[in-house]
């Protein structure tokens, strides 16, 4: 014997059993889905942690990219260690050897910038310019390295290397000017352009 609600009586069976199953039903649909969204999360989880391992492998390989091109142009700048700066032949070899790697770690904008003050050097720039075009370069690398959303000035790089930088008729107008003033101040076209 079927025991059966009396508000379900006068119905037929499978109506009944219908209307129970409808709950049964649900709850394994909602299992299903469940099952299929922790599946899929768990998937884009470690799709996003094999992108963070790459990034960060990235982000060292540019760092030590960059390091060594960054050093040697600050001991270039340096009056104290310019004297003690590699013979030419290895700063070749060191402009080289980045110039590969840049080609393949650089951003765009580190690349252009990197072009730049190369042609700049190849095309005998005014000591201005090149100065100009390295504080664009170290903004590009940083930029590249990890500090994206860096508020720091082409006046602010070249502030920590040049002593006479704000005295009167100093060097200011180098990094406060565009470049394109810049190279008109000093007589200077850009072979790129």
């Amino acid at each position: 014997m079927i025991l059966v609600a009396p508000e379900a009586q006068g119905q037929p069976l499978w109506v009944v059993f219908a209307v129970a199953a409808v709950p049964a039903v649900a709850a394994l649909v909602a299992a299903i889905i469940a099952a299929r969204y922790a599946k899929s999360s768990k998937a884009n989880e470690l799709e996003a942690q094999r992108l963070r391992d790459l990034e960060s492998r990235i982000s060292d390989r540019k760092y030590e990219t960059y390091k060594p091109m960054i050093v040697l142009f600050g001991d270039v700048l340096n009056k104290e260690k310019r004297a003690q700066v590699m013979g030419q032949q290895d700063l070749v070899n060191g402009l080289h050897e980045f110039a590969t790697w840049a080609s393949i770690y650089a951003s765009d904008e580190a690349l252009r910038a990197y072009r730049n003050m190369m042609q700049a050097s190849f095309a005998d720039a005014p000591g201005p310019i090149i100065l100009r075009l390295y504080c664009d370069f170290v903004l590009a690398a940083r930029r590249d390295i990890g500090h994206s959303n860096t508020t720091t000035t082409v006046e602010e790089v070249l502030a920590l290397r040049v002593k006479d930088l704000y005295e009167t008729d100093g060097l200011r107008w180098i990094v406060r000017e565009s470049f394109e003033e810049v190279c008109k101040r000093v007589g200077w076209s850009p072979p790129w352009l």
